[in-house]
């Protein structure tokens, strides 16, 4: 690498301590538990299998129990961390409702069927809440933790939509549309290294193969994301080359369950 293209890394991690500093007055680094331990692509997922499931089988008693068994477990598996994570949302309202969701889906079982009906319209105004906060909001620390939020609370509002009789489309295209948001809002910063052009070299040529690196790193400094390939000049990089630098760089987000899930919605 020359001393001009580490000059300017340097800069960018300058920025970047800059936007982490600003961050941290929104959401305390010591506040945020650690996220590997919560397997979020599997609530979603158990979720969304659920939901189909029971659609595709006229509602039998037996898919709906398998249902609320699937999302039930998926949530009970990672329960304390969930909890721990929606600790760290800022608007008391959503971290309320978000809490309140998830403490009492683990008994669902034990609900008469207006209580039900009523924890699931409960839960569906939460999710639509924070869908609305995520494309309202700017802040990249604030929306991936709704980003958290509505992934575990619309999940359970689905199936508890389910097991209820009450419509489910409209909530999944609040939970496409949330995720999909989240995709653009918590992208990372990237830049290009063209590695096998010396400063002193000669303007490129027609059909000059150059091999380049793109660099990406997410707003929270979590870790970054790399891809290589090689370009015919004066072809430009294709887009597609930065997805896979950019999901990796976002792996510690809540885009990373955007990535996993929206192919589903």
């Amino acid at each position: 690498m020359t001393k001009r293209k580490a000059g300017v890394r340097a800069r960018l991690a300058r920025v970047g301590l800059a936007s982490l500093l600003s961050i941290a007055m929104v959401v305390p680094a010591g506040a945020r538990p650690a996220r590997a331990a919560v397997d979020w692509a599997a609530v979603i997922t158990a979720a969304i299998s659920a939901v189909s499931s029971w659609a595709s089988s006229n509602s039998t008693q037996a898919a709906i129990q398998e249902a609320t068994r699937q999302i039930l477990a998926a949530v009970n598996a990672s329960r304390n961390d969930i909890l721990a994570q929606i600790q760290t949302i800022t608007v008391a309202q959503t971290r309320a409702c978000a809490n309140h969701a998830v403490i009492e889906f683990v008994d669902i079982e034990l609900m008469s069927p207006d209580n039900m009906q009523r924890f699931a319209q409960d839960a569906t105004g939460c999710a639509v809440a924070i869908e609305s906060m995520i494309s309202a909001l700017t802040d990249k620390a604030s929306v991936d933790q709704l980003g958290y939020a509505l992934n575990i609370v619309a999940p359970i509002a689905l199936v508890a939509r389910a097991r209820t009789g009450l419509t489910t489309a409209a909530l999944q295209n609040t939970l496409r549309i949330g995720n999909t948001t989240l995709l653009s809002k918590i992208t990372a910063s990237c830049w290009v290294d063209i590695i096998n052009i010396p400063e002193e070299a000669p303007p490129p040529r027609n059909g000059d193969i150059h091999t380049y690196i793109i660099d990406c790193w997410a707003y929270n400094n979590s870790g970054s994301g790399y891809a290589y390939g090689q370009v015919v000049f004066p072809n430009p990089i294709p887009d597609g080359a930065f997805v896979p630098a950019i999901n990796q760089a976002t792996r510690n987000t809540s885009r990373a369950i955007a990535v996993a899930v929206v192919p589903m919605l």
